[in-house]
């Protein structure tokens, strides 16, 4: 018999995540699968978690919840060939999107049970793992301030970028890839696995997770009536046509940055002046 380990993070979903169990061990029982259900406990416990169904002989490991328990859990499977398979649950799913996976509870669990495993690419700022987009300047100062709001989902995350976003001061930057460096101030600096931050919004276009390539977004501030035309933009997968973003392909950096904030898929962490970005192809398995 098959046997998977399905793990929640209770936090996810405005706290709905975890009714999704009957649902899960529902289809499991249809699809004659032995399921282990597991709930996050603690930062750091998805990537416990996913390791010890490694050790345990697990065949999968079914992630529920957003962006940044993905990268949790992930952080256990890589280089491993136990794939993940996800029910996309946080606030903005920006992987599943991206991936065009089922955003409907029970149809994403039947394609995390039944889906084929394909390799992705994995990539690490100061070797943090992350499987979408990672940020520095505006977006990364937008993700501490949501982790220490009350309000969460779609409209929490936009209304904090509405009250920030005018006032954002453009920040200094030094990037190092590719034999080059370039020196900017900017809004905002996204390394790209993926093409999207969640939500639908767009930030580069091009990226797909399993090409062997990121995309380093340089984002410099317009004023305000080209921003509210570059909010646009991102909204309607048009980004490439701004002005105001460079892009560098790649699959390392170096970067200085005047502040020292980050996120990773929405998740918060400091990170200090001097960044270390590298992509390492196909080092984990994603049901798709």
């Amino acid at each position: 018999m098959t046997r998977m380990m399905l793990i929640i993070n209770p936090r996810s979903g405005k706290g709905l995540a975890p009714k999704e169990r009957d649902t899960a061990e529902r289809i499991a029982r249809e699809l004659g699968i032995s399921l282990d259900v597991r709930t996050i406990e603690r930062a750091g416990h998805g990537k416990e978690l996913a390791a010890e169904a490694v050790g345990s002989g697990i065949d999968r490991v079914i992630c529920a919840g957003g962006d940044g328990t993905l990268n949790s859990i992930a952080a256990g499977l890589i280089n491993t060939k136990v794939p993940v398979g996800l029910v996309a649950l946080g606030s903005g799913n920006g992987y599943a999107r991206s991936l065009g996976l089922p955003l409907q509870p029970e149809a994403a669990l039947r394609r995390a049970f039944t889906g084929t495993p394909a390799q992705m690419d994995v990539c690490f700022l100061n070797d943090i793992p992350f499987l979408g987009t990672a940020g520095i300047g505006f977006d990364a100062r937008v993700a501490h301030r949501f982790d220490q709001s009350k309000s969460r989902g779609m409209f929490g995350y936009a209304s904090i970028i509405i009250r920030e976003i005018f006032g954002a001061p453009p920040m200094r930057v030094v990037v190092k890839a590719n034999h080059e460096t370039t020196e900017a101030h900017v809004l905002m600096l996204v390394f790209c696995n993926t093409r999207e931050f969640g939500n639908g919004a767009e930030i580069s276009p091009g990226s797909l997770p399993d090409d062997g390539w990121a995309e380093l977004r340089v984002v410099r501030k317009p004023p305000i009536l080209p921003l509210i035309n570059a909010f646009i933009q991102i909204y309607t997968g048009k980004a490439d046509k701004s002005r105001y973003i460079r892009n560098i392909v790649t699959r390392s950096a170096t970067v200085w940055q005047e502040g020292t904030l980050a996120h990773l898929d929405g998740e918060p962490v400091e990170v200090g002046h001097e960044v270390q970005f590298r992509l390492e192809p196909k080092r984990i398995w994603v049901v798709r």
